[in-house]
């Protein structure tokens, strides 16, 4: 376990040393990948006749995704019937050395009788699809799966929506009952509903929540997981090297040169164009970093104070970032990480006035006689509304600005915004009216707890 966290922890280090997430240093690394990538095909390292060939040609979405020859998907089901081996797929190696993914496009309409050959030959319990029907008007993916109370046929396949549950605000699983020649599987598919094409997720949370919840729903089961947006390129080599890499955190696999260029650099030699923008491959770091930081805060005691709160780790995804102090800081830079196997409780919203406990204190220069009889005490108890409906709630906020904190006027929630601290917050004491400010933007220091 020792040299597990190790690797972990000399990631970090090395993040620090090269000043974090830096734009210009992540922008040269990926355009290095990019390079290498359109090397290979022009030294022969890979190829693509395969899916080049004319028959095969207006079964590829796009034309520049092409899956490898060396590692892609060869059909055998139904080929007694006419049909080909061909699916513009590719498998992928996971952290055990098998051949734990599948990355795939969004099936057309008439490549939806290859997609379930697919799902039905290689065993497929769990899709994740990370796309939506259609994105800004244009048609990414077919529905291959049925609607309550409106079985699909595709062939010789007969699909039945079973149960549809929201499992998050943006993730849909949906359980289906897929029958073939009188044979009957489940099929789990987890949706992500809010995943921009060539862009990233908000926040990484649901990203780890949604591996989490496909391995727990795989069980031991031998079928690699299905995995696939509309290209089966950007946003599918995201999601595999993101389980890829929790995996080697729970097996305690990761190996002490872990490097995340090299793991991008040996999925894109499986897939093509995997994580397939700069934008991908930062919000890639950003997420790896929060795992192990997750890992790192349960078993060592210099990060323990890490679990004190689950706020947002950034709010916008474009300005991903770390503080060049990254592992002498008693929190991470911009909220604290969440555990990448326990989603915290849903937040209970705070009232809007709150009881207030003043101590009594005697006037200055007075001793405990003076203290004892005082006529001018204040109340015990008086009531304070939240500062959003106080009077002068919109005055600039007076406070001295710490080093390096973003001028408040640039924060998007405002000057006196602030979030609930209840979700897994350890307060210690009576803790009345616990609060965290908002970071005030991703280049803020750890928010100071204040008390009402």
């Amino acid at each position: 376990m020792s040299h597990n966290l190790d690797a972990a922890r000399s990631f970090l280090e090395q993040l620090e040393e090269q000043g974090g997430l830096k734009e210009e240093v992540l922008a040269a690394e990926f355009s290095d990948i990019r390079v290498r990538s359109a090397a290979w095909k022009a030294d022969g390292v890979r190829s693509t006749e395969v899916g080049s060939r004319p028959e095969n040609i207006q079964k590829n979405r796009y034309k520049d995704v092409v899956p490898y020859d060396q590692t892609r998907v060869i059909l055998s089901l139904l080929q007694e019937e006419g049909h080909g081996d061909y699916i513009n797929g590719n498998f992928i190696q996971g952290a055990d050395g098998n051949q734990s993914y599948i990355a795939t496009q969004g099936p057309l309409p008439h490549t939806l009788l290859d997609f379930w050959r697919l799902v039905w030959e290689f065993e497929i319990k769990v899709i994740l699809m990370a796309c939506r029907e259609t994105e800004n008007g244009r048609k990414k993916c077919e529905r291959y799966w049925a609607q309550e109370h409106k079985p699909l046929q595709i062939g010789f396949f007969c699909i039945t929506l079973t149960k549809e549950t929201q499992l998050k605000a943006d993730i849909i699983l949906r359980t289906l009952q897929v029958t073939f020649q009188k044979e009957s599987r489940s099929v789990h598919q987890l949706q992500y509903m809010s995943w921009p094409d060539c862009g990233v997720p908000s926040n990484p949370d649901h990203i780890l929540i949604m591996v989490e919840e496909a391995h727990r729903l795989q069980g031991c089961g031998p079928g690699p997981l299905c995995v696939h947006c509309s290209a089966g390129c950007g946003r599918t080599g995201v999601l595999c090297i993101v389980d890829y890499v929790r995996q080697l955190l729970l097996t305690q696999m990761i190996p002490p040169n872990f490097n995340l260029f090299n793991l991008v650099l040996e999925i894109r030699k499986q897939r093509p164009a995997a994580v397939q923008t700069e934008e991908q491959y930062r919000f890639l770091y950003h997420t790896v970093a929060q795992m192990f930081y997750s890992a790192l805060q349960t078993t060592s005691p210099h990060y323990q104070n890490l679990k004190e709160n689950c706020v947002p780790l950034y709010d916008d995804a474009l300005s991903l970032w770390t503080s060049p102090a990254l592992l002498a800081l008693p929190r991470p830079p911009s909220g604290v990480l969440r555990s990448i196997s326990v989603p915290g409780a849903p937040t209970v919203p705070m009232a809007d006035t709150y009881a207030v406990v003043h101590k009594r204190r005697a006037p200055a220069g007075a001793g405990p006689v003076a203290q004892e009889h005082s006529t001018e005490e204040k109340p015990l108890y008086s009531q304070v509304k939240s500062r959003t409906q106080r009077p002068g709630a919109q005055t600039e906020d007076k406070r001295v600005s710490l080093p390096g904190r973003v001028p408040a006027n640039q924060s998007p929630a405002g000057p006196d915004a602030y979030e609930d601290v209840t979700e897994g917050a350890q307060t210690g004491g009576l803790g009345f009216n616990l609060r965290i400010g908002r970071p005030k933007g991703p280049r803020d220091p750890p928010a100071e707890w204040t008390r009402v």
